[in-house]
């Protein structure tokens, strides 16, 4: 593999200026993460709490080991809409016993007067997530008082009982106002303080902690799956995530650069590219992030003329045949009359795919398709389409832990059609 250089001088005006435009939208960043946090405000938060129970991160931080990454998705989205930020519900990809799992916890400090339809999307592709990457589901589910009312979005329970993977389920309050077939359709269901005669329940749990104890045990006890063995963390890129900032243009139109990003993001800096001369629309090669192999195709200044459809569909074949999750590194498109990206997406719909969006308005090929989804802050903030807006200086993390899930998961044939 060969090291990649890079050409980023941090006493340019190119660097300041990209590096202060992306601290600015951190900033509206923190912002909405802060919001999402806040829930329904401090009177209701206080409430709660009075009530002796937790909140939806509370209660996510207690369940997973300690000292393990935890990564929520979606965590603004709603924002844009008007809806709260977050709407209502937390998402998280956690570790609970040494198992992956996907979380989604309700907020009942969040009452918007309906189910919102940003949390109906929310709560869909957690649950879509968790069966494509063979992730153990865990349900932290309450009803706000008033009425009984869900503080999430009405589930859709069809989507539950269609998934392979176990789903474990805590009711925190009475269980009618989370729809009686919802314990049905789990492996295991725990209601906290509420009544359990009316439908099957396994455990009546005696308060928050208690549930969270025995939704662990349920995990250990349930989840025979353990995940595979942890590569190597691989050498540490070459040059600092903080420069990222800098990668990020000023400018909307303008494409980040894709080698500077993977200078800072692959193991060593270390990179093979697949076939240098040939489709100069697209850079496709190899890597490691934390020790874990993968794939990237990434856009360049140039259209995606037959050549580069070529080349990226080749990789995304190789990959898929080696069962390597592919790095798709989005870039907004330069406008041009030949677009023969359907080839590259139907073969890249055969792969694992994991997409960071760099650019406003990236090119279609790019974001349609399964896989994790996320973007760096160069647009809406409420990233609906996205499982969540990340630091730029955060991106190795964030792969780190999906090509973990990817890693654990990979089955031997999948096929899905984009």
């Amino acid at each position: 593999m060969a090291t990649l250089d890079t050409a980023l001088d941090p006493r340019a005006p190119a660097f300041l200026d990209n590096r202060s435009t992306a601290q600015a939208a951190l900033r509206v960043l923190e912002q909405a993460h802060g919001q999402a946090r806040d829930g329904g405000g401090e009177k209701e938060v206080t409430r709660h709490h009075a009530r002796g129970k937790l909140l939806p991160r509370e209660r996510i931080e207690l369940l997973v080991d300690s000292d393990t990454a935890l990564l929520e998705l979606a965590a603004t989205a709603g924002r844009a809409s008007g809806e709260p930020a977050g709407a209502g519900l937390v998402t998280a990809v956690g570790v609970i016993d040494g198992v992956e799992c996907m979380l989604v916890a309700s907020d009942p400090t969040v009452r918007d007067g309906g189910p919102a339809q940003t949390g109906r999307r929310k709560l869909a592709r957690a649950v879509e997530l968790a069966g494509r990457q063979s992730l153990p589901l865990v349900l932290l589910l309450e009803a706000t008082p008033d009425a009984g009312r869900p503080a999430a979005p009405d589930p859709g329970l069809a989507q539950l009982s269609r998934l392979a993977t176990p789903v474990l389920c805590a009711v925190f309050g009475p269980l009618d106002a989370w729809l009686a077939p919802l314990p049905d359709l789990s492996d295991h269901a725990i209601v906290v303080r509420g009544r359990a005669e009316a439908v099957r329940v396994d455990l009546v749990a005696e308060d928050d902690r208690d549930a969270l104890r025995l939704l662990r045990q349920s995990v250990r006890r349930l989840v025979t799956s353990r995940p595979v063995a942890a590569p190597d963390e691989g050498m540490a890129p070459r040059y600092e995530a903080d420069e990222l900032l800098a990668v990020a243009s000023a400018d909307p139109g303008r494409p980040a650069d894709a080698r500077e990003v993977l200078a800072r993001v692959l193991d060593g800096s270390d990179f093979d590219e697949f076939r240098p001369q040939q489709g100069l629309g697209l850079l496709a090669g190899f890597g490691a992030v934390h020790g874990h192999r993968v794939a990237v195709l990434a856009g360049t200044d140039a259209v995606i003329d037959t050549a580069s459809a070529a080349k990226g569909a080749e990789l995304a074949r190789l990959a898929a045949a080696a069962r390597m999750p592919v790095l798709v590194l989005a870039n907004p498109p330069v406008p041009g009359p030949d677009d023969h990206s359907a080839l590259l997406l139907r073969e890249l719909g055969r792969a694992e795919r994991i997409t960071v969006v760099l650019g406003a308005e990236p090119g279609a090929w790019t974001v349609a398709g399964p896989g994790f989804r996320f973007t760096w802050p160069v647009g809406d903030l409420s990233a609906d389409p996205y499982d969540g807006v990340i630091d730029p200086r955060d991106t190795r993390t964030v792969l780190g832990i999906c090509l973990s899930v990817a890693a654990r998961s990979a089955p031997a044939d999948r096929e899905v059609t984009p």
